[in-house]
């Protein structure tokens, strides 16, 4: 887990917090122990997010947060929420989906020393919303004292005719400092709505060949993602042939009971759409921070006061195996 100074990351959110008179807090969560950690083998804190791009907060309005206050669905509010989530967990390794503000996230985390890449979703809806128009897309964050660059890819993931489906892999290979071990950090968003499930497998068999291609035996590998589908669906059983799914390794082969979850005009949306996939024969899991309660979640849903998100942050403690000689 990244430590850094109490009064940098106060710094960094006195100047943020909203000018709306009540409590911004995140939601109270538990850590489900997996693990007792081992001698050796260094532990590093990994955090997935789908941020909630904001010009996608009220673009639609077949898709508008309908019981959410329209005051959370700001950027002066919604800032605050997403970077206290993030300083209160402390993440050595931050994969974000639907991002549209990496230069806020960017500048904002590069005072507390992480560093960070950034690739734009193909076809990104936000770009076509009025007074928006900045794509949406993935990135991924490190802390400098725990790592460094060694390699970069991306690409859009591609179906078996060779087209576009819509969706992007990246990926950071990363050096730790600490005795040099490589870590392939792999983030993906996959394209979600009806009638894609076609196009999210063939995307899912895509991006497991994109890992494939610039992973090494050795190398462990850390996946967050967007399925965009629940578990047990033909896409996310394509990425858990060779990965394994850290929360459902947490919860004794149980998925959690959301990942994201939203009230809209059509109705009420819940699902298990996020995830972190991890090489288990190079690290395992040492906890995972549970899933809030409905009691906690509250009536209104998601984003809300506690949560800055409609999906709410999948975070876990891993620690690399070292083989034994």
């Amino acid at each position: 887990m990244t430590v850094f100074g109490g009064g940098a990351a106060i710094k960094t959110l006195s100047t943020l917090k909203p000018t709306h008179n009540e409590p911004y807090l995140i939601l109270s969560r538990q850590w489900i122990p997996c693990t007792a950690p081992k001698e050796q083998g260094q532990v590093f804190r990994v955090m997935q997010w789908n941020v909630l791009a904001q010009g996608l907060t009220s673009s639609n309005p077949r898709k508008n947060f309908c019981q959410t206050q329209a005051r959370h669905l700001t950027w002066e509010t919604r800032r605050y929420l997403l970077l206290l989530e993030v300083i209160s967990y402390r993440p050595d390794i931050l994969i974000l989906c639907e991002i549209d503000r990496f230069n806020f996230f960017e500048g904002k985390l590069r005072e507390l020393g992480y560093k960070g890449r950034f690739i734009e979703r193909p076809f990104s809806p936000c770009v076509d919303v009025p007074g928006e128009g900045q794509p949406d897309g993935c990135a991924i964050f490190y802390h400098g004292e725990r790592f460094s660059l060694a390699d970069f890819h991306h690409r859009q993931l591609l179906n078996q005719m060779k087209h576009s489906t819509g969706s992007l892999a990246m990926a950071t290979k990363l050096e730790c400092v600490e005795d040099g071990a490589s870590i392939l950090v792999v983030a993906s968003h996959l394209k979600g709505g009806p009638k894609t499930d076609q196009t999210r497998l063939e995307a899912c068999q895509d991006l497991a060949s994109f890992v494939e291609e610039h992973s090494s035996p050795n190398d462990m590998v850390i996946m967050g993602v967007d399925v965009c589908e629940e578990p047990g669906e033909q896409g996310y059983e394509k990425l858990t042939n060779n990965l394994r799914d850290a929360y459902k390794f947490a919860l004794d082969g149980k998925s959690p009971s959301f990942t994201t979850w939203r009230v809209r005009p059509m109705g009420e949306e819940k699902y298990i759409n996020d995830c972190i996939l991890y090489s288990d024969q190079q690290v395992r899991v040492l906890q995972a921070l549970d899933i809030p309660s409905e009691k906690l979640i509250g009536q209104s849903r998601l984003p809300s006061n506690l949560c800055g998100s409609d999906h709410v942050p999948l975070v876990a403690d891993f620690q690399r195996i070292i083989p034994e000689s």
